[in-house]
């Protein structure tokens, strides 16, 4: 490779440089986190309640993240309050992935700048924070750490195989799909092994011995994520976003709850078809239209996405003449930097490792496939975003530079400028579902709540709890409802308001609350509002 100018090849040190300049920016990330991003409820609220839960054996299963619910359970050691938790992990995650976006560029031999502005780019993107649920940042962090350790050590392709399928595993145990490439990446391994005829050494014997040591604990400790626990999880995806397809194509209404979406299911393919297999037996038109639509989608998204990191992040929320006037010069001296006779002799191939791409294909492979055969989700195509960030850093690899000294500062500066304007769009932002969760927990419980909800607010009560499910209510005289099931906590989210803003024997409930013993309560300044019962809670 063409020596490049001093600016694009630091010495040993700026790795670590580096790592601390991507820590600063994680920190204006996520700096005053609790005030200006709300709690959202979902599955990542299931994640953090079996961290909180955690036991071996695992309750959840092994197909519902028993790996990343230990990672919950880790830091609820050092972080007792729940809500406090839920803000921590989201910070962590998301400074950690942007760290190991520029570890990985670093690994793959990409300069200096190039790759700390790449990992800040994706740091800022929509494919970062903003990502829900967070459990996917987690197998991101693995993947990336593990094809790091695959390009940092001078390593035979058969070991470099078994750690990404001890990758594959780890990340299988967040997200069991992910399975996939470990059984995928240890077929490999073995197939290099032969091929490279590799000779059996007391090395040899303990690296393999060492890998299935790993594996069997794994097992052992939470199961087969593939093929154990609840095997329903994988049918009720694909008939869930099935649905969304199909109502699509056919113009039909949005079903905004897993019930309607299922009875729809089965409405179109029949009570008994169940899997994607079943359905392709029934109706394999409509399961071919589905593949192709997200197909379709996929491509497009992922354009969008890589549009996103590499465009709208740098530009987001100043969009105005002179600014894009801005933008379009330093494009221009960038461009005008690049030693284009140099780079045109340099071959890029050169910066192409076979090994080194078929790892990363082999590791974002369920991802793939799970945006094909199920649905392009948010959280499955940050996987996706891999591929975009190995396609800049070949990029910046293949390219030469002019031995230009002031570029180094220039970049620096830039970094400086961008940084700063990003600390100062942060702003106090209203934050309802968090403000729910901080007023519950300072109201003093005298028994055990029972919670009517639709929500997870259960999950952060520090007192114990009972969940009524608003669906177990079917209409009819409401009070009574309440009195049979002993609920004694009922919190009017905005959401609970809309659900019974047409029932008439919720009203009437309402209106007489005192006289059934509850009294109303503001939560947060959204007009949220909590019906809980007087003997429930100590005065103030």
């Amino acid at each position: 490779m063409p020596q490049q100018s001093n600016w694009l090849v630091p010495s040993k040190y700026q790795n670590w440089l580096g790592v601390a300049i991507l820590s600063v920016a994680g920190w204006v990330l996520v700096q005053r986190l609790s005030a200006w991003k709300d709690l959202a409820f979902g599955d990542e609220t299931t994640y953090l309640a079996s961290g909180i839960m955690f036991s071996i054996p695992f309750v959840g299963g092994a197909q519902w993240g028993p790996l990343y619910a230990a990672w919950y359970a880790f830091w609820h050691l050092f972080i007792p309050d729940r809500l406090d938790l839920y803000y921590f992990n989201y910070a962590l995650l998301s400074v950690l992935a942007g760290v190991l976006v520029f570890v990985y560029l670093r690994s793959s031999k990409v300069p200096f700048w190039p790759g700390i502005w790449i990992a800040v780019l994706f740091l800022f993107s929509s494919q970062n924070l903003p990502l829900d649920p967070k459990i996917s940042i987690a197998p991101f962090c693995l993947i990336l750490a593990g094809l790091s350790v695959v390009q940092s050590f001078d390593l035979k392709s058969w070991q470099k195989m078994l750690i990404v399928a001890f990758t594959g595993l780890l990340c299988a145990y967040c997200r069991p799909e992910f399975y996939l490439a470990f059984l995928l990446a240890t077929v490999l391994s073995v197939w290099f092994f032969l091929a490279q005829r590799t000779v059996f050494s007391k090395a040899v014997w303990g690296q393999v011995a060492l890998f299935g040591v790993g594996v069997i604990a794994l097992h052992l400790l939470f199961k087969n994520p593939l093929f154990s626990g609840d095997g329903s999880r994988s049918a009720v995806a694909f008939q869930q976003h099935f649905i969304i397809n199909y109502t699509n194509w056919n113009a039909l209404p949005n079903l905004n709850t897993i019930e309607a979406q299922l009875k729809l299911y089965h409405q179109v393919f029949g009570n008994e078809v169940e899997s994607m297999t079943d359905a392709l037996q029934s109706k394999p038109s409509l399961v071919l239209k589905h593949i192709l639509i997200n197909v379709k989608n996929t491509l497009l998204i992922n354009a969008q996405n890589a549009l996103d990191i590499f465009y709208q992040t740098p530009l987001h929320g100043w969009y105005s003449r002179w600014r894009m006037v801005a933008f379009g010069l330093a494009l221009l001296v960038f461009l005008g930097n690049i030693d284009y006779r140099k780079t045109r002799q340099f071959k890029s191939k050169k910066a192409f490792n076979g090994v080194h791409f078929l790892a990363l294909l082999v590791l974002i492979f369920p991802a793939l496939v799970a945006a094909v055969l199920v649905y392009p989700r948010t959280h499955y195509l940050v996987f996706h975003a891999l591929l975009l960030l190995w396609l800049a850093g070949l990029f910046a690899q293949s390219i030469v530079f002019k031995p230009l000294r002031w570029a180094g500062a220039a970049s620096a500066l830039g970094l400086v400028l961008f940084l700063t304007w990003r600390y100062s769009l942060s702003v106090q932002a209203p934050t309802p579902s968090a403000d729910n969760v901080r007023f519950i927990n300072q109201l003093r419980y005298q028994k055990e709540v029972v919670s009517l909800e639709r929500e997870w607010y259960r999950v952060f009560l520090k007192a114990p709890s009972i969940w009524i499910h608003v669906e177990q209510y079917t209409g009819g005289d409401f009070a009574q409802f309440v009195q049979a099931q002993r609920v004694n906590f009922i919190l009017m989210t905005r959401d609970m308001q809309q659900y019974f803003a047409k029932d008439p024997g919720f009203k009437v409930f309402e209106t007489n609350a005192q006289k059934y013993g509850f009294v109303r309560l503001t939560t947060n300044p959204e007009g949220e509002y909590l019906l809980v019962k007087s003997d429930l809670i100590k005065p103030m």
